[in-house]
């Protein structure tokens, strides 16, 4: 698989970061290279390689050859009694493995080594997907602040024109008192969304085990990403880690299967010796050579126990492929969905709120329009950038998610 860290390119591609960032601001690439170093579930990996490549030296390992002494006629009664008539045989003997075991050893390691690699990828983009989904997550809540504060510098004005009217004496005091009242509303939200970006910065740093020592994310949600097409993430769909574990099981089970027909063939195990006859005071060479009869395979069942499981995971892998089609088939026409209302926002609704929020608030100052018309404006227009804070942030997600399931980047072209 072509492992596309898509969060990488969402780094210059879809953050875009201001040209003076803070020392102590942390970007999308500062995440993910604490993660890549610090992050628990991927620590394990280098020694669980090693220990892979050791069980590869293993598997290549030949057995060794064996000496043996063997005595006869000693020690018994008659002619055989004492050592007079003994026979001695010193032996070497070396299992002649045959139906290329050893090979099949080593073959079964490497598909053993091989899927792990691939499952230190498949770790590496879940483990970078979660850090980018907490890292939006508090991109979102930077950015809902800086919403709250625009909340209270339209009451802070809309306060000023009141205090002028109450002085005027053209409206009572309470009107005075239901903006301030809107106030400490907006004040407590943003309270509370200070204590949510304090909650988002531990999990973001939680991700590399560590305690958070920045002070925000640097980044914001751009406006011009491209959503992929439908025949893009059909591709991406045959690299998908989920469909990609089943065909690396599906090998590895291959590679089993012939090393137990392998291991099914008999060995050869050949000798070569020498016997020393004390009675005749003469020697003489001996050769041997021995071979297990196979009447049966004695891995039949576990042979066809091995082929049944690789069918099923061969099941499996079609009925996996549909699933993610379905699922990246659902993505797409939401983040079309969520595309086209946001530029519904931007393009239409934003600028008749704007609109009206100006022209109630002149005409309030006039003695025209009400109190509750101008905060009605207000929130109308306060209520279309949250959503269209929570669009962005919305497509940034199903973005996420589908290069999580695809392995893929769809964000590249943004470079």
């Amino acid at each position: 698989m072509k492992l596309l860290y898509f969060v990488v390119a969402a780094v210059v591609g879809s953050v875009v970061l201001p040209a003076s960032a803070i020392a102590n601001d942390l970007t999308l690439g500062n995440a993910l290279e604490r993660v890549l170093q610090n992050n628990p579930v991927l620590q394990k990996y280098p020694y669980q390689q090693r220990m892979a490549e050791a069980e590869k030296l293993q598997a290549s390992l030949t057995p060794n050859p064996k000496i043996g002494l063997e005595l006869e006629n000693f020690a018994g009664s008659g002619t055989n009694r004492g050592f007079e008539n003994a026979q001695a045989t010193l032996s070497l003997s070396q299992l002649i493995e045959l139906g290329g075991k050893r090979e099949q050893r080593i073959e079964l390691a490497s598909v053993k080594q091989r899927q792990l690699n691939a499952e230190f990828d498949y770790s590496k983009l879940a483990v970078f997907a979660e850090t980018a989904h907490r890292f939006y997550q508090l991109i979102r809540l930077q950015v809902l602040a800086d919403w709250s504060q625009q909340q209270k510098l339209r009451l802070d004005e809309a306060l000023r024109v009141a205090l002028e009217r109450v002085e005027a004496g053209a409206v009572p005091p309470s009107e005075v008192t239901r903006i301030r009242l809107q106030q400490q509303q907006v004040i407590a939200k943003t309270e509370e969304i200070t204590g949510q970006i304090q909650v988002a910065k531990s999990n973001l740093s939680a991700m590399w085990a560590s305690a958070p020592d920045f002070t925000q994310v640097t980044g914001k949600f751009s406006s011009s990403l491209r959503l992929p097409t439908d025949v893009e993430v059909e591709e991406a769909v045959n690299q998908a880690p989920e469909f990609l574990r089943l065909v690396d099981s599906e090998h590895l089970l291959a590679a089993r299967v012939s090393t137990l027909k392998a291991e099914a063939i008999a060995d050869v195990t050949l000798g070569v010796g020498v016997r020393y006859d004390n009675q005749l005071n003469d020697s003489g060479l001996v050769v041997q050579a021995s071979m297990p009869l196979q009447l049966t395979n004695p891995n039949l069942g576990f042979i066809q126990a091995k082929q049944a499981e690789r069918d099923l995971i061969l099941d499996q892998q079609r009925v996996v492929r549909q699933q993610l089609r379905a699922d990246a088939r659902t993505l797409l026409a939401r983040l079309q969905a969520n595309r086209n209302y946001l530029e519904r926002i931007r393009l239409d609704l934003l600028p008749i709120a704007r609109q009206l929020e100006q022209e109630t608030k002149a005409g309030y100052a006039k003695g025209i329009h009400s109190l509750l018309m101008v905060l009605d404006a207000q929130e109308e227009l306060a209520q279309l950038e949250y959503q269209q804070i929570n669009r962005r942030y919305a497509i940034y997600q199903d973005l996420l998610e589908l290069e999580r399931m695809t392995g893929q980047s769809f964000l590249g072209p943004e470079l």
